[in-house]
């Protein structure tokens, strides 16, 4: 909420105070004017006092007329939407002028300077003091002053006739000059006195409110940005995304400070440029003006310097580099906070107004807290953005190198095979052994090669070259199997394989991939599993996703390698104890798969209980996005 809205809603409230008093007011009358008439009656016909009994009635009755009068009109003023106030004012002001007659009229016919009813001219003092400026009470209190000081001397001049309120009392006293002045010296000041005190208090009051009512809006305002400052913190660090970072922080901070626009510059490679990162509420041709060079920006360098500053007025401020564009686009007033990394600078945040002079001392600080946690966000954005070029850099280089080794190692594995098969003369059989072990290492280097080709290649999103189509998971979960049936047996292994009966389970993915998946599955239950130990690998519907379960009763995975169990080139302690030789990329490369194809996969595992591994890959009926 702005200033405005505050001092708004206060003066609403007060309006709605005004439309309660002018309420009571008029019940007030109802009962003034029919006390008159009860009080004329007890007066002239039971206690028999000598005053004209005609005129009070006829006054006490116009109070009830014009009483009813001013009752309709405020309930059609009240029935209005906008409920016009400047016409509720001047209505309490037409009442209390006619009530300073009516009151003026009851003195005069209830005694003149002798009648107590000159005391309740102070009911309307206090009234006035209330309901109207003080400089509206003070008016009222010299109209009331001449009305009756006109009276009073009419009286004494012999003008008007005088009506005393006491039998048998002395019936020149409205003729003696000191009682007279004596009593106009009393009312006068009683009346005057009592305007200053109403309204100075009424004032003060008045005064008092206000400021509870900017107190309360200045609370609200401070919790609002609080809220919205931890609001933005949880949104800008929901993502790692730099551009989705950059967005949140000046969409989020425009709407928290109700100003126009927002926008963060960073620093170039060079570090000399300040370029646009993001940008809310400003126009292309603004934006497009050119970036903020720090030796031609004194502004721009006492921001990076570490200060928050504040332009109240473009027009007149000679550090902007852009103050002409500034003026077009209607940006009158600007508010700058440094963005810190940890090594330095990386930019500045900017908040623009179309008004002079917007920017308070809260705003500052608030900015600069939007500063402070943005700049955590953005160089946790940047550096993640960093580690992901890295690690394409990283998977590129592996692939480029992996691909150059591939061929040589081709060569080498293939002269080998020569010389063992006797093609290039015969060998001894220490020279059989030589070659036969350099072969094996070469078949495991080719297989890390292999390994490492598909690794990078999914890192790239190159994928396998091979076409997504409808495949067939039963007959490849099969296939697998039947391709390690002889394995098994030889190592006194149980394997089984079962499939749900009836219809083809189809899944959308690559014939090569999918092998590979379960291959890397099956072969390592089988590898990992003692003689005796059994392995069964289970295909089942789920719903519009399919299950392959493969379980085995081998030697399991210690709890804290569970974790680690995809990353790339990790092997288990008790695995790399049983067999020496593994790339560790195998699981990696299944999980890349199994993601690939829109699937997920799990492990389950204890030590010398077993492992299960749960693969869902979805149905071809619904394509994976």
């Amino acid at each position: 909420m702005t200033m405005d809205n505050s001092q708004g809603a206060h003066r609403g409230l007060v309006d709605q105070e005004l439309v309660s008093i002018v309420a009571r007011f008029l019940n007030i009358r109802w009962l003034a004017g029919l006390g008159l008439l009860g009080a004329t009656w007890l007066a002239t016909s039971v206690l028999a006092l000598p005053l004209p009994e005609a005129p009070l009635y006829i006054i006490g009755a116009a109070i009830l007329a014009y009483n009813a009068a001013f009752h309709f009109i405020l309930r059609r003023i009240l029935r209005t939407e906008s409920r016009n106030i400047a016409w509720l004012h001047r209505l309490t002001q037409i009442q209390i002028g006619l009530d300073w007659l009516a009151m003026t009229a009851i003195v005069h016919f209830s005694g003149g300077v002798e009648s107590p009813a000159l005391f309740y001219f102070f009911f309307h003092i206090i009234i006035s003091a209330i309901l109207l400026s003080p400089r509206a009470t003070f008016s009222y209190a010299a109209g009331a002053t001449l009305l009756v000081g006109a009276t009073v001397w009419l009286e004494y001049a012999g003008r008007l006739p005088h009506f005393s309120p006491l039998v048998n009392a002395a019936s020149d006293l409205h003729h003696r000059p000191i009682f007279v002045s004596g009593v106009m010296l009393f009312f006068v000041s009683a009346m005057f006195v009592s305007a200053y005190l109403a309204s100075n208090i009424n004032s003060r009051l008045r005064r008092r409110e206000r400021e509870v009512f900017e107190l309360s809006d200045n609370l609200q305002r401070a919790y609002g940005r609080l809220q919205t400052l931890y609001d933005s913190a949880q949104a800008i660090n929901s993502t790692l995304e730099l551009e989705q970072v950059l967005d949140r922080i000046v969409r989020r901070t425009a709407d928290a400070m109700n100003v126009r626009a927002c926008s963060i510059r960073l620093l170039d490679e060079t570090g000399t440029r300040l370029r646009v990162a993001a940008v809310y509420g400003l126009s292309d041709a603004y934006v497009r003006k050119g970036d903020l060079v720090i030796d031609q920006n004194p502004l721009v360098r006492e921001v990076l310097g570490g200060k928050v500053v504040a332009v109240d007025d473009v027009r007149t401020n000679k550090r902007l580099q852009y103050r002409a564009q500034a003026l077009t686009e209607g940006i009158y007033s600007m508010l700058s906070a440094p963005l810190r990394g940890k090594k330095g600078p990386l930019g500045l945040i900017r908040a623009y107004s179309t008004e002079l002079n917007h920017f308070t001392e809260a705003d500052a600080s608030f900015l600069a807290a939007m500063a402070s946690e943005g700049s955590v966000a953005i160089e946790n954005a940047m550096a993640y953005r960093a580690l992901g070029q890295l690690d394409e850099m990283k998977s590129k280089f592996v692939l480029m190198v992996t691909h150059e080794l591939r061929s040589p190692i081709s060569v080498i594995r293939s002269l080998l095979r020569t010389m063992t098969g006797g093609y290039a003369g015969i060998l001894s059989d220490g020279q059989k052994d030589l070659v036969n072990r350099a072969l094996h290492r070469a078949d495991f280097l080719q297989a890390l090669i292999d390994d490492l080709l598909d690794l990078a290649a999914g890192k790239n999103e190159i994928g396998l070259k091979e076409e997504w189509e409808e495949v067939r998971l039963d007959e490849i979960v099969r296939q697998v199997v039947e391709r390690f049936e002889m394995a098994a047996r030889e190592n006194h292994i149980e394997l089984e394989c079962r499939a749900p009966k009836g219809a083809p389970v189809k899944v959308r993915a690559g014939t090569e991939g999918l092998d590979r998946v379960f291959n890397n599955l099956v072969s390592n239950a089988v590898k990992y599993t003692p003689g005796g130990g059994r392995v069964s690998v289970t295909l089942s519907l789920e719903g519009s996703m399919a299950r392959v379960v493969v379980t085995d009763t081998g030697i399991g995975i210690p709890e804290e390698s569970l974790d680690h169990l995809f990353e790339e080139f990790y092997r288990a302690p008790n695995a790399k104890a049983q067999v020496k030789e593994g790339t560790g990329l195998g699981l990696a490369i299944t999980r890349d798969l199994v993601s690939r194809y829109g699937g997920q996969i799990s492990v389950q595992s204890a030590v010398g209980q077993g492992t299960t591994f749960t693969v869902t890959l979805p149905l071809a009926a619904k394509p994976p996005a």
